[in-house]
């Protein structure tokens, strides 16, 4: 996590960033907890929420065997979390993925 100061306004932006295994537990990163709320569906929730929803960017992250033919999206963004879906081209399916979400705080 880092949080910078802008020299032009004064205002402070957030970076989170993490690893998450299929089950939800974080592999990387800080200031986040992630819980599996279903097959193929993560909640990850920040330890300092944004000042109004951030920008969240998710990828799969596992062995080219597993994760070939798997997507992720971003359903939800709020100032205190965002909810990824991990799936393959008919389902959500359990994935490791990494993300970034940046903001203002």
């Amino acid at each position: 996590m880092s949080i910078l100061q802008s020299a032009v306004d004064g205002r402070k932006h957030q970076h989170i960033y993490g690893t998450v295994e299929r089950d939800g537990s974080s592999i990387a990163g800080e200031s986040f907890r992630c819980r599996r709320l279903q097959e193929g569906t993560y909640l990850i929730e920040f330890d300092q929420p944004f000042d109004k929803p951030p920008v969240p960017v998710c990828t799969v992250y596992g062995p080219p065997w597993i994760t070939f033919n798997l997507s992720s999206a971003i359903i939800e963004a709020s100032q205190h979390h965002f909810v990824c879906i991990t799936s393959s081209p008919d389902r959500p399916v359990d994935s490791g993925f990494s993300f970034i979400v940046f903001g203002d705080i």
